[in-house]
């Protein structure tokens, strides 16, 4: 609860899709979105928002190349699409290390990063997280 609103950002980038219930603008079904969509460049660099241990790093069906930091407590951060990786399952990482860069693997859309928050499981906005 102390990190609400102060994490930093993963990557540099407007928020081109938020959290829950969205509109696809190809193909107009209405879904839910379990992150956020951030509209950065490709080859941008990705970055832990809090410290943790990698618990995934490799593809991932509908994810392309993921990255997911288990922060304690039940919170894990995932990062989506990269196209490139630089870190491994089971290392430590601190708020601000390199996680891999932004890419299209996985996607149907292009270059963008997706990144989530989940509480035990449960997907949670980032928006009410991330610092402004």
């Amino acid at each position: 609860a102390r990190l609400r609103d102060k994490l930093p950002h993963p990557a540099d980038g407007p928020v081109e899709v938020g959290f829950g219930r969205v509109v696809n603008p190809l193909f107009n079904p209405v879904a839910v979105q379990k992150g956020i969509d951030i509209g950065a460049r490709p080859g941008d660099p990705v970055r832990a928002v809090a410290p943790g241990r990698v618990a995934h790093a490799g593809w991932f069906r509908g994810y392309g190349n993921l990255v997911i930091v288990d922060h304690g407590e039940g919170w894990h951060t995932l990062v989506a699409h990269l196209a490139s990786m630089s870190t491994a399952m089971g290392e430590e990482v601190q708020a601000g290390s390199l996680l891999g860069t932004v890419g299209d693997t996985g996607s149907l859309k292009g270059p963008y990063l997706y990144f989530e928050i989940r509480e035990k499981g449960k997907p949670v906005d980032p928006s009410a997280w991330l610092a402004p």
